[in-house]
């Protein structure tokens, strides 16, 4: 019991932290576009700037202590330049909009990306873009009057993933003052399984045991062909409901020049342990969408019906990437 105390504590703490660090901010930057200005700008000396400061006040000790109107002089002349180092630092960043572009999934191992457009009626100097404590990007002078910016999230492993909170960071002009705010983002982003193409023997026995149709089976033409046993994947609208009447089995119709295929992928039906063969439907589902040809989707309790098109395929490789069944070595 105590050991579980112990591994729960810096969790609890983590969470009562982030709910304290977002009270602070009251949600006025859960936005897709943020304009920096004054209720929403951070501003504080960088760690070169507190040195600065340590030694700008130990230069006026000195000078009092020993009357050197030199030392006094530079003691003040630092303060200024830490002054107006303030006030630069917070006009350079003033005005700037960060509006949210679109998020792209990403198949692993590949970074997810994130787009984002800047605009300004002015040049904004040093910029710095940081997700979990970790930079993605510097932009020494954005251009005007908007400028697109790409930013690889380092997120390689499949999953899904709620985008956390992104900081957008100067510290210009000496480095003396770190001038910063925040976007968060009500986004989630998908990273897909890595794609792996299939032995031979185990890519043909996914097709034919799980309903591969023949290529006449089609809409193309109206010359019937004959009947097949319905098979899992097939369209119900083609069963022949006079066979059924007749001798209770499924049967389908076939027609001359059938053009379009469809196939129907079984996460059960592949060989190997669960990540290798979410990485084969990852291939199987993005070439059978590239190819153009219709296809479902048995991943055990989630089934997806035979169907086409970009939705489609979204919809399978977000599946795909939820999956949470431990892995089968």
């Amino acid at each position: 019991m105590h050991e579980n105390k112990k591994v729960t504590r810096p969790a609890l703490f983590s969470k009562l932290k982030a709910k304290l660090f977002s009270l602070l901010l009251k949600n006025k930057h859960n936005t897709e576009q943020l304009t920096l200005t004054h209720n929403n700008i951070y501003i504080l000396p960088s760690k070169l700037g507190s040195s600065f400061l340590l030694v700008t006040a130990l230069n006026f000790i000195l000078a009092v202590n020993y009357q050197n109107n030199l030392i006094l002089v530079m003691a003040y002349l630092m303060l200024v330049v830490m002054i107006f180092s303030l006030l630069i630092g917070y006009n350079n960043v003033k005005g700037l909009t960060v509006s949210y572009k679109r998020h792209i999934a990403s198949y692993a191992p590949s970074c997810a990306q994130l787009e984002l457009q800047l605009s300004h009626d002015k040049t904004c100097q040093s910029l710095q873009f940081i997700y979990e404590n970790k930079i993605l990007t510097t932009i020494a002078e954005t251009t005007t009057p908007s400028q697109l910016v790409s930013l690889e999230l380092p997120l390689k492993q499949r999953g899904e993933y709620p985008l956390k909170r992104l900081k957008i960071i100067s510290r210009y002009p000496f480095g003396l003052v770190s001038v910063w705010s925040y976007l968060q983002l009500a986004h989630t982003i998908f990273v897909y399984p890595q794609q792996r193409k299939p032995v031979q023997q185990a890519d043909q026995q996914n097709h034919h045991s799980m309903g591969a149709g023949d290529q006449k089976n089609t809409h193309g033409s109206d010359e019937f062909d004959g009947l097949s046993p319905h098979q899992l994947g097939m369209n119900m609208k083609r069963v022949s409901w006079k066979h059924y009447a007749k001798t209770q089995q499924l049967m389908v119709k076939e027609f001359v020049n059938y053009s379009a295929q469809s196939v129907f992928f079984d996460f059960n039906q592949l060989q190997g342990n669960t990540e290798s063969r979410l990485q084969q439907l990852s291939y199987l589902i993005s070439q059978a969408y590239l190819q153009g040809t219709r296809y479902g989707l048995q991943l055990e309790a989630s089934y997806f019906e035979v169907n086409e098109g970009k939705a489609h395929c979204k919809n399978c490789l977000e599946a795909l990437s939820r999956f949470s069944k431990m892995a089968k070595d």
